[in-house]
């Protein structure tokens, strides 16, 4: 089913109202930006679709099947917290751009995407909430944990 950005991200937004604590993390639906040659990129929610399972399961991550002549574009999943999951390297590795959307405790909505810059693995902040100073230390330890297997498996494709 086709859904607008508003619509598909909002809508598995609107699940996360639960603040970050000590319980694990939650993904409550993911998706593939999808493009047409010449079109505009279309989001497409996929309740198959489950980045968490998938990469911590899996040696390497696969968008799975799309529509004849469309393109992943990038992948992108509404979570508990903004602090990328640790094998959630293997979206980027695999040539995606990996967006994360999270609520706060204090509901304010934080975007961010993990993705290669000039061959660096690294999570920026879009949008108006930006990470707070926990978030950049627990981000950090992200970076530093993914960068030896980042760069050891895809030495190995």
């Amino acid at each position: 089913m086709q859904h607008g950005i508003a619509g598909a991200v909002l809508a598995s937004l609107a699940l996360a109202a639960t603040p970050v604590s000590a319980e694990a993390l939650k993904e409550f639906g993911c998706g593939r930006v999808l493009e047409t040659p010449g079109g505009l990129p279309q989001l497409m929610e996929d309740e198959h679709l489950h980045v968490i399972d998938q990469t911590s399961a899996n040696a390497r991550f696969d968008a799975g099947p799309v529509p004849p002549g469309t393109t992943v574009k990038s992948i992108f999943c509404a979570r508990s917290d903004i602090v990328p999951a640790p094998s959630d390297y293997k979206v980027v590795q695999a040539g995606y751009p990996l967006t994360i959307f999270a609520r706060d405790g204090g509901g304010k909505t934080r975007i961010a995407v993990l993705e290669l810059d000039g061959g660096q693995l690294k999570l920026r902040s879009v949008g108006e909430a930006g990470f707070t100073p926990d978030m950049v230390q627990r981000i950090q330890a992200f970076l530093d944990a993914s960068l030896p297997k980042f760069g050891k498996t895809a030495a190995e494709r």
